[in-house]
């Protein structure tokens, strides 16, 4: 994560939780035994890609590139999930959230020219890609209706999007030149997104919770939106430690104007999830 856009989400972060915390945080449900204050959940699985991404330098006009299907890379990403949220009371919730995923494809023959940076790639060639992806983000999250055993609210969520992409193309490049070279698209993008969540206790040690959060942009002559939303099922057999599995679904999208030269497209990873789940 670049610093600028790390600061400035923890800056905002700090603010919202100076703002919400109220004279006295209740740290428990009263119909669960759970304590509640503090909660931290790692774990990750292998989910479903899908990566169509443009690139563009020195003049040439970008392609939008499907990497799984053109360029070999993975379908499945496997992925490392951390969250930590801050019950600050009984109405109030600050989370962070780390998602990590890097994928590397295997080589593929290209069916097709494309364009990738300064470089038109004609079909014969071999290529191999890779692509990263480190997603930072914060939510603040209001109970409008709390009960012993529900509640439900608006989530603000603010975070930052690291993403890097590289394509090797090895044999006669750059009209007619022969060797391999390999070039490397990279966006940080600060995010943002707007929605609701809402927690249910099925048992006094069995919790429902889910998240949907969405926006859309428009800055300049470009477009960028992110969809995030997950539903998660925690079960607690001790009363710190406990097992969880979800489903995840986060897209990024920013298709940028005809004459950026900054990495743009689509990113987006849905699947299950599994983690361990402590609380304090």
């Amino acid at each position: 994560m670049e610093p600028k856009g790390r600061n400035a989400v923890l800056m905002s972060l700090l603010a919202v939780a100076l703002a919400a915390v109220p004279a006295r945080a209740q740290t428990a449900s009263g119909y669960s035994d759970l304590p509640e204050r503090f909660r931290i959940d790692a774990g990750g699985f292998r989910i479903a890609a899908d990566t169509k991404l443009k690139y563009r330098l020195g003049g040439q006009p970008g392609d939008v590139i499907d990497f799984e299907s053109e360029t070999g890379l993975p379908n499945n990403a496997t992925t490392l999930w951390l969250d930590g949220t801050w019950r600050v009371g009984r109405r109030h919730q600050l989370s962070l959230n780390y998602t990590r995923s890097n994928r590397k494809g295997e080589s593929r023959t290209l069916t097709r020219d494309i364009t990738w940076g300064d470089q038109v790639l004609s079909a014969g060639l071999t290529v191999q890609s890779e692509n990263s992806a480190d997603i930072f983000t914060g939510y603040y999250r209001f109970a409008i209706v709390r009960k012993d055993r529900f509640e439900i609210g608006p989530t603000l969520g603010i975070g930052h999007l690291s993403l890097n992409a590289t394509i090797r193309a090895t044999g006669s490049v750059g009209g007619g030149t022969s060797g391999t070279i390999s070039q490397t698209g990279h966006t940080g993008s600060v995010t943002g997104d707007v929605g609701g969540y809402f927690a249910g206790w099925l048992g006094r040690r069995v919790v429902m919770r889910g998240d949907l959060l969405y926006i859309i942009v428009k800055p300049e002559n470009s477009e960028a939106s992110v969809t995030d939303g997950r539903l998660g099922l925690y079960w607690y057999p001790w009363r710190r430690v406990g097992l969880g599995a979800q489903y995840k679904y986060y897209k990024f999208r920013y298709e940028r104007s005809a004459l950026s030269t900054t990495l743009g497209g689509s990113v987006t990873f849905q699947g299950a999830q599994g983690y361990v789940s402590f609380l304090f």
